[in-house]
């Protein structure tokens, strides 16, 4: 038997607690910064060395390689041998090694192969062609994501095809009954299949399942918190023998419901197992008093968790700032001039420095300001943001409308969105261009004007194309930038393009695209007189600095990235309603608490320094609208705080500044959404109308009117809907809901 002072001597008593702990459910509540890896691997070399279990008899499950590598590493380290039988890796790679085990027991010959996104992409591809459908109609990034729903909730296709309603839903069954047979032909598995196909296994074999069960003696669940109810089925599955499952994670620390995680199956887990035994990790070594008192302070107000608190015995440190700011330009002035001053007095260095936020749009004001300032910076978890996919496509439609001779622009431009044009076309344009040694954009004129050079549909489609092109060029010559580029977005649909071919996160592409709206506007506001092609001019510099972008700067990422990250000084930025917590949230209880748990985890990111920051005004596509302060910012803790710039600089509550506008109450019955309700509306003399206000269309959803013109019995409003899709609107023809606080 091992030395047991060598495992234990550098815990503290609730983290001995959890590692020496016997047989039966055990679930380690681990706070932030609580010491989480080192009780799991203290625990792995507990059982091993001083409990006697056979390593063989030890499974540890975690979500990443990097995660499951230093887990087993340190446990080999404390035992001081090899964990040779053990199995400690991610849940997939688990379900990969049993299915290549049985793979003919679960249908799938023993070579089976796992197709990649690519691989999966093609087969739906290729079915959608058989259908004579084309991916721009059905994209197949929204097929896999319905057939992944469906695979993971084990509902097979002809019971999809049973509950299907509409011939939408009729389609998308049919072509989930067309992708399995093509990965059983091919004697391939997608990776929703190596965790679905095991528990199928598992309940149709159940001898197999039992072998497994008996075997398996300790499980240990890494993050709990985060498994998916398909994770969680398998995690039953194997324990239901031995029942010596440690599951470790913490409920507060759950944000990845998006991605499918299920905060109940850590919530339940003493409904699961009444006998289970509790620790909770309390003791945090990351951060000082103050910044565990207001994350104490924020999440103490869900009603979904466990009952615990983070202490520490650091000092208090600086209290926690809250910096208000008028817009969000001085915002990210602020937050960058911080950080410049804390390098230059050597307090905090600009690598240990991080800017966390709600949605990846909100970083381009912040890395405009770290490169006017020649700081060097990361992105992490994303392209920086003049390289985002949706911001290079209109960044492309906007150079041809200046230099229509750019061939890469054209080629961009003509397929993004599809219009039709296919690859055939664009080789005879091709082909002319190379032909006449001109550009593609003369080449494509010569074609359209050569009716027998194309077939009617492809001629329309191009000639459709370059009439586009023409009237935005026109326009162009006298509209401002921001104008032009609100112009191409409507002209080519963008928004309900990126609706269709990004149904997983068209809702963060699409604020990409208002981030980029409002840079035009602020050039604009320059009174720049090279307009639209000094934007370009200045767009180009700003994407090619190489330099700018390195690896010992600050960091900036979106929350989501930087969980298990930790910073000296974190500045937690766009504290404003409809920003943080996010609009589409308010109106669910359950995703109200997501976002709380979001804000928990930026603060205890910081280890010393933790600033908060808003602005009482922000730009919306390219419109500056009023921005109320976070609701979360009242629920920090008053003593902990230091309020600062704007209203606190005066010497009056921060929260004062330009009144709220808040709508005059309508008769009628309110649906509650959170801290928002929607009244309805009658198109009445003197209703107040105002850029902000949340309004809610029968048809188009919910949105924020974005300007109001017209006169005070007529108005007209510009609304940005959810979707994207800018729409004007007259009040007295439209029945609206509208949002009142």
């Amino acid at each position: 038997m091992l030395d047991t002072e060598r495992i234990l001597s550098d815990l503290n008593d609730a983290q001995r607690e959890a590692v020496t702990w016997g047989d039966g459910p055990l679930l380690i509540l681990a706070g932030a910064g609580s010491g989480k890896t080192r009780v799991i691997t203290h625990r792995i070399a507990w059982l091993v060395g001083h409990h006697g279990v056979d390593p063989r008899g030890l499974v540890a499950m975690t979500f990443t390689n990097k995660a499951a590598g230093e887990m087993k590493q340190r446990a080999e380290a404390l035992l001081g041998l090899d964990l040779a039988g053990a199995y400690v890796g991610t849940f997939h790679a688990f379900g990969l090694r049993i299915l290549r085990a049985h793979a003919v027991a679960a249908g799938y010959p023993p070579t089976f192969v796992v197709y990649d996104t690519a691989d999966q992409q093609a087969i739906v591809r290729a079915a959608l062609k058989e259908r004579g459908l084309a991916s721009q109609e059905l994209p197949p990034r929204r097929v896999l994501t319905w057939i992944s729903r469906n695979k993971t909730a084990l509902v097979a296709p002809e019971d999809a095809a049973a509950e299907a309603r509409g011939p939408e839903q009729r389609l998308l069954a049919e072509l989930y009954a067309e992708y399995e047979t093509r990965l059983r032909r091919a004697g391939a598995v997608d990776f929703d299949d190596l965790l679905v196909q095991v528990v199928r296994l598992f309940l149709e074999r159940p001898e197999i399942a039992e072998r497994y069960r008996e075997r398996i003696r300790h499980l240990l669940v890494d993050e709990y918190q985060d498994t998916n109810p398909l994770q969680y089925r398998l995690i039953r599955l194997l324990a239901e023998r031995h029942r010596n499952i440690c599951a470790v994670g913490d409920e507060d620390q759950s944000i990845y419901a998006f991605r499918g995680a299920d905060i109940r199956n850590i919530l339940d887990f003493t409904r699961d197992y009444p006998d289970a035994h509790l620790v909770k990790l309390e003791q945090n070594y990351r951060s000082t008093g103050n910044i565990l008192a207001v994350a104490s302070g924020v999440i103490r107000h869900n009603t979904g968790r466990y009952d615990k608190t983070l202490w520490t015995d650091a000092s208090d440190g600086p209290r926690v700032v809250v910096r208000e700011n008028r817009a969000d330009r001085d915002e990210a002035d602020w937050v960058v001039g911080e950080m410049l001053r804390l390098a230059r007095r050597g307090d905090v260095a600009l690598e240990q420095c991080a800017v966390l936020y709600r949605t990846n749009a909100t970083s381009r004001l912040f890395e405009d300001r770290l490169m006017a300032h020649n700081v060097p910076y990361r992105v992490v978890g994303a392209l920086r943001f003049w390289e985002r996919r949706e911001v290079k496509d209109l960044l492309a439609w906007l150079r041809m409308l200046v230099h229509p001779d750019s061939d890469q622009d054209l080629l961009r431009a003509a397929t993004t969105p599809p219009r039709g044009i296919g690859q055939k076309t664009l080789e005879r344009v091709a082909e002319l261009a190379a032909a006449r040694g001109c550009s593609l954009h003369e080449a494509a004129r010569a074609l359209a004007g050569q009716p027998e050079g194309l077939g009617t549909r492809a001629l329309r489609a191009l000639d459709g194309f370059l009439g586009t092109v023409r009237d935005l060029t026109d326009l162009a010559a006298t509209t401002s930038t921001a104008g032009t580029l609100e112009a191409v977005l409507e002209a080519i649909d963008y928004f309900a393009y990126l609706e269709r071919a990004f149904p997983g996160d068209h809702d963060s592409r699409t604020e990409n695209v208002g981030a980029l709206v409002d840079a035009a506007r602020e050039h604009d506001e320059a009174g720049a007189p090279d307009g639209l092609a000094g934007f370009l001019d200045r767009v180009s510099l700003r994407s090619d600095t190489d330099d700018v972008q390195g690896e010992r700067g600050p960091s900036l990422m979106t929350i989501h990235a930087a969980k298990g990250l930790e910073f000296d000084a974190v500045f937690i930025v766009g504290m404003n309603e409809d920003l943080f917590p996010h609009p589409w949230s308010v109106s669910d209880p359950e995703g109200l608490e997501e976002e709380r748990r979001l804000l928990y985890v930026a603060i205890t990111r910081a280890r010393r320094l933790l600033s908060l920051t808003f602005s009482l005004f922000r730009s919306q596509f390219g419109q500056v609208v009023h921005a109320r302060p976070s609701r979360f910012l009242d629920e920090l803790p008053p003593d902990r705080i230091r309020r600062s710039g704007g209203a606190a600089d005066l010497g009056r509550p921060v929260h004062d500044g330009p009144p709220a506008r808040t709508a005059t109450p309508a008769a009628g019955t309110a649906r509650t959404a959170g801290r928002l309700a929607y009244e309805p509306e009658p198109a009445q003399a003197g209703a107040e109308w105002f850029p902000g206000m949340h309004v809610e269309h029968p048809t188009f959803g919910p949105g924020i009117v974005m300007t109001v013109d017209g006169p005070p019995h007529d108005p007209r409003l510009k609304i940005r809907f959810r979707n994207g899709r800018l729409r004007r609107i007259a009040v007295r023809h439209a029945t609206l809901m509208r949002g009142t606080t």
